[in-house]
């Protein structure tokens, strides 16, 4: 009985006591591959700065994430520059160099008010009423609710 029992959510400075290792790990993670990019990026051209970033530094491997395949190619080009860079970092060369191309960010494209006329909202309608997929058939009444007011 001597234990207090707790109701509720827990505070967040709770949360963020207990997760302080974690995120000052995190961090010192990020500063570490951002002071990397940095080091690296003095052995390439000017031009190629903002382009690429260091993913992960280790013995294995030097991981670079690139913004496009363009980029990956140059910097395939400059392979022994950065892998001699990557040596005076860690105190020995990366076996390897990895580039990897990120995920482009995908953007929702919003049509620039494109509306479909009555007959083909009819169509449509008409169209989901006679299929016997109802996901298709959804999919098709929502189009036709943008036919022109």
């Amino acid at each position: 009985m001597g234990t207090k029992q707790r109701r509720g959510p827990v505070p967040l400075r709770q949360v963020m006591k207990r997760q302080r290792g974690d995120l000052a790990s995190l961090q010192r993670r990020t500063r570490l591959l951002e002071d990397a990019t940095a080091e690296l990026g003095r052995s390439l051209p000017a031009r190629m700065a903002g382009h690429w970033q260091v993913a992960a530094l280790t013995r294995a491997a030097l991981v670079i994430s690139v913004e496009s395949p363009v980029w990956a190619t140059v910097l395939r080009g400059h392979q022994r520059d950065l892998l001699n860079a990557a040596a005076s970092l860690l105190g020995s060369r990366p076996a390897q160099l990895q580039i990897r191309v990120a995920a482009a960010r995908q953007t929702r494209h919003r049509s620039a008010g494109h509306r479909l006329s009555p007959d083909s909202a009819r169509i449509l309608e008409e169209t989901a009423g006679a299929i016997d997929h109802p996901a298709l058939a959804d999919a098709l009444r929502r189009l036709a609710r943008h036919r022109a007011k």
